[in-house]
């Protein structure tokens, strides 16, 4: 195919007074069509490219084969949190597992939310501010990427963030998993704040 290629690109302008870049380009479009290399190459480009356009718009989207199986959607609603019809999202249930630290974990947990930039912190720490809950100094404020955050309040570690989040901590027990399990039957986003 190759030599094919250059006698098209070579043998007119040579032997027919043709152009040479008319010859050139027509040879590359040859090559291009004729070897299935430019698809297999242009496809995950594509991809690629639809992905990065779309992550630059805030929209994270998990992988080529999601982005190609859009065609198949006949609808989309997306408001998880509360993003699209409120342009942010916004906290809208506190559920305590213990009742002994029913007064107390709101302010820790809007303490420890006020020092992150992530949404759902946000709208935990507007939550508190709206209640006028106190709010406590933290010291070694840490960002636990795609769990939650972790802080230091009155000398005491303590953990804000998700399911993930208390797996790791080793403090999951099934009267979480049951509210967790709640929460998601409703599409809320849970979380938990644990010492």
């Amino acid at each position: 195919m190759f030599l094919f290629a250059l006698g098209v690109a070579v043998i007119p302008p040579l032997f027919m007074a043709g152009v040479w870049f008319d010859w050139i380009y027509r040879a590359l479009v040859l090559l291009v069509v004729a070897c299935p290399c430019a698809l297999v190459i242009s496809t995950p480009v594509t991809i690629v490219s639809g992905l990065a356009a779309a992550a630059r718009k805030g929209i994270l989207i998990k992988g080529g084969v999601y982005l190609e199986g859009g065609y198949k959607l006949d609808y989309l609603a997306l408001d998880k949190t509360g993003t699209i019809t409120h342009g942010k999202p916004v906290q809208t249930d506190y559920l305590p597992l213990f009742p002994n630290v029913a007064d107390s974990a709101p302010a820790l947990a809007a303490s420890l939310a006020g020092r992150s930039d992530h949404p759902v912190s946000l709208a935990i720490a507007n939550a508190a501010v709206d209640k006028n809950l106190p709010s406590h100094a933290v010291d070694n404020f840490e960002a636990l990427a795609g769990r939650g955050v972790r802080g230091d309040i009155n000398g005491e570690t303590y953990h804000l963030g998700n399911h993930r989040l208390v797996e790791d901590l080793g403090l999951c027990s099934p009267a979480l998993e049951e509210k967790a399990l709640r929460l998601g039957k409703t599409r809320q986003v849970g979380g938990a704040v644990a010492r």
